[in-house]
């Protein structure tokens, strides 16, 4: 194991509020992905698009195009428009070996919604896990990614 790496568990909490309906928020989050997910988060070269099947079992996946994509999680729990949790796995080319839970869940606030993501990961850890992590999520929820879409039809 290269120094600084080590097996365990880490834990990362992102919350951010998006002015409008959770039902709203979950149509984007789940129905529009491709439409917001920024275009520096597909792994492949020329994808064709992002994919997420809201039911258990479902994939949350890149697709290529041909049968070639790569697969980011798969559905466990859905419960629209309030939460869902899914499961992934970290190859070594992404950080890995590791695995990852992520529970995402929309809380209606006045006229707005929070979206809140709890994403642990079990494996092969650096000092960069945690840091890396968050701004990921930072990023997929925030202007940059699902908030900027709800809110204002940005697309990245």
């Amino acid at each position: 194991m290269t120094q600084g790496t080590s097996v365990g568990v880490a834990q990362v909490e992102v919350e951010v509020t998006v002015e409008a309906s959770p039902e709203r928020v979950w149509r984007a989050l789940v129905e529009q992905t491709g439409q917001w997910w920024p275009r520096s988060f597909y792994v492949g070269p020329s994808p064709k698009g992002f994919v997420f099947e809201a039911r258990p079992g479902g994939r949350v996946y890149e697709d290529w195009g041909q049968d070639a994509g790569a697969l980011w999680y798969t559905v466990l729990v859905v419960d629209p428009p309030s939460m869902l949790e899914m499961a992934g796995h970290l190859t070594p080319a992404f950080g890995g070996p590791a695995t990852t839970t992520v529970r995402v869940s929309l809380t209606s606030k006045g006229q707005a919604t929070v979206v809140k993501v709890e994403d642990a990961v079990f494996g092969r850890l650096d000092e960069n896990t945690v840091p890396r992590l968050r701004e990921g999520w930072r990023t997929l929820m925030g202007p940059e990614g699902l908030k900027g879409w709800v809110e204002q039809g940005r697309a990245p």
